[in-house]
C-alpha cells in the first residue's frame, strides 16, 4: 500500500479497485467487453482526445516524410532509417528525464504543455528545410517535445485508472491516438492529391492539429483537480528513496528485458510506404501507413479489454504471434500474382495493431508492479529501452534493406519476435496471467 502524492492511499487489493484512482470514479457498470467503454474513467477520455489531435499532426508528417526525403532530398534507405532511429531514440531518452521530473514535482499537466509547445515550435521549421541532415535536427527537436509529454501522459492515464480497468485504459488511449494517426494519414494523402504532391504544404498544414491539441489539454482534469483539492501545493518529494526503489526489483527488470528483445524486431514503419511503392504509385504509397493506424484502432482496445479479463501475460503472447504473422505477410507479398498490395496492407495492419497493444500491456504491467511514487520514472526506463531498441533495429534493418533486400529485413524482425515468444514463460511472472 502506497500513499499517493494527492493525499489518498492507493491499494492493489481487488476489494479496493474502485479506490485505486483516488476515489474519483465511483460509478462503474458491469464488467464485460460491451461495457468496457462505459467503465473507463472520464479523465482517460480527456487525455485520449488530447492524444488524438497530436496523432493527427504527427502522422500527417510521418506518412509522407520518408517519400519526401527520398524523392526531394535524395536520401537513401540507410539515411532514412538512421535519421528516424536517431530522432526516435532521442525522444525515448527524453522520456527518461521527463518521468522523474513528473514524479518529483507530482505534476503532469504543466509538463504536457511544455512538450506541446516544443513540438509546435520545431514543426514550424520542417516545411522550409532543404537537406536531409537539417531534417534530422528539426525532427530531433520535435521528438524532444514528444518525449517531454509522452511519459507524464502515460503516467496520468495510470493515475486516473483503477487497476481493474488499466489494460483497457491504455488500449483506449492508444486507439484514440491512432484514430488521429489514421485521420492524419488520410488528410495527408488528400492534400498530396489536391496539391500535386506538395510535401511542404502537408507539413505546413500539420501545425493546425498541434494547436488544437494544446486547446484540448485545458479539458484534461488531473487527479488533484478531480479530487477537488483547493489551492494546495504538495511539497516535492524525492521518488528515489530506498522504500520506493525496492519496487524496481528483479521481476521488473525481467519484464524490461523481454520488452527489449521483442522491440529489437520493430524497425521504423517509414519503410512501409517505400515497400508499398513497389506495388502502388507514389501518390498512393502513403496509404500503407493508414493500415498501421487501422490496426491500432481495431486491435488495441479489444486486446486491452481481453487482457483485463484473461491476463496480460496471455495477451502478450497473442501480440507476439501477430507480429510473426505480419512479417510473413510482408515476405509473401512479392510472390503473390494477384493483388500483392493486400499482403502489404495486412502486414501493416497486424504490425500496427500488435505494436500499440503490446506496448500498452507492458505499460500496464509496469505501472502495477512499481510504487506509485516511481510510476513515471519506471515508464521512462521502459521508454529508454524502446528508444535503444528502435535505433538499433532501424539501423540494422536499413542496412539489410540496402544490401540484401527488403525481404531479409522482415526475416530479421521475425527472428526477434520468435525469440521473445520463446522467452515469455521465463521472463514474465506467472501471476501476470491474472493481472
Amino acid at each position: 500500500m502506497a500513499k499517493s502524492p494527492f493525499g489518498k492511499v492507493e491499494t492493489d487489493s481487488s476489494n479496493d479497485s474502485q479506490n485505486q484512482a483516488l476515489n474519483f470514479e465511483n460509478n462503474y457498470s458491469k464488467d464485460g467487453f460491451f461495457f468496457a467503454l462505459r467503465n473507463l474513467p472520464r479523465g482517460v477520455f480527456a487525455v485520449s482526445l488530447f492524444g488524438l489531435f497530436l496523432g493527427v499532426a504527427t502522422t500527417m508528417v510521418y506518412s509522407q516524410l520518408s517519400l519526401f526525403l527520398k524523392n526531394e532530398l535524395g536520401a537513401t534507405a540507410s539515411d532514412i532509417t538512421l535519421l528516424d532511429g536517431i530522432v526516435e531514440c532521442l525522444s525515448f531518452v527524453t522520456r527518461v528525464f521527463a518521468g522523474p521530473v513528473s514524479d518529483f514535482l507530482k505534476e503532469r499537466k504543466i509538463i504536457l504543455y511544455v512538450g506541446c509547445f516544443i513540438t509546435l515550435f520545431a514543426r514550424s521549421f520542417l516545411a522550409v528545410v532543404n537537406s536531409w541532415w537539417v531534417v534530422m535536427f528539426v525532427q530531433s527537436a520535435e521528438r524532444v517535445g514528444n518525449g517531454v509529454q509522452a511519459t507524464p501522459r502515460d503516467a496520468l492515464i495510470a493515475d486516473l485508472s483503477p487497476k481493474k480497468y488499466r489494460g483497457r485504459s491504455f488500449g483506449f488511449s492508444r486507439s484514440m491516438k491512432t484514430i488521429g494517426s489514421l485521420s492524419g494519414t488520410l488528410i495527408a494523402v488528400h492534400i498530396m492529391y489536391t496539391s500535386g504532391n506538395d510535401y511542404r504544404f502537408v507539413f505546413w498544414c500539420a501545425i493546425i492539429p498541434v494547436i488544437i491539441a494544446i486547446i484540448c489539454l485545458n479539458g484534461v482534469k488531473t487527479p488533484r483537480e478531480l479530487a477537488q483539492i483547493p489551492e494546495k501545493k504538495v511539497a516535492p518529494e524525492n521518488p528515489f528513496k530506498k522504500k520506493y526503489l525496492k519496487s524496481l526489483d528483479s521481476q521488473f527488470w525481467k519484464i524490461i528485458l523481454l520488452a527489449l528483445i521483442f522491440e529489437m524486431g520493430h524497425f521504423t514503419e517509414h519503410m512501409f510506404p517505400i515497400y508499398a511503392n513497389n506495388f502502388l504509385s507514389t501518390t498512393l504509397s502513403g496509404t500503407a501507413s493508414s493500415f498501421i493506424s487501422v490496426g491500432q484502432v481495431l486491435l488495441s482496445f479489444p486486446i486491452g479489454v481481453l487482457a483485463d479479463k484473461y491476463g496480460k501475460g496471455r495477451l502478450i503472447v497473442v501480440c507476439m504471434i501477430l507480429m510473426i504473422v505480419a512479417n510473413i505477410s510482408f515476405i509473401m507479398a512479392p510472390f503473390m500474382k494477384n493483388y500483392p498490395i493486400i499482403n502489404v496492407y495486412l502486414g501493416a495492419f497486424l504490425w500496427g495493431g500488435q505494436m500499440t497493444a503490446i506496448q500498452g500491456l507492458f505499460l500496464s504491467l509496469i505501472s502495477e508492479r512499481v510504487d506509485f511514487h516511481l510510476r513515471a520514472t519506471a515508464i521512462g526506463i521502459y521508454s529508454l529501452m524502446l528508444g535503444v531498441a528502435y535505433l538499433t533495429a532501424s539501423s540494422i534493418a536499413g542496412r539489410i534493406w540496402d544490401n540484401f533486400g527488403s525481404m531479409y529485413s522482415f526475416i530479421y524482425s521475425m527472428f526477434f519476435s520468435f525469440l521473445a515468444l520463446c522467452l515469455v514463460r521465463v521472463l514474465i511472472p506467472r501471476e501476470c496471467e491474472q493481472l
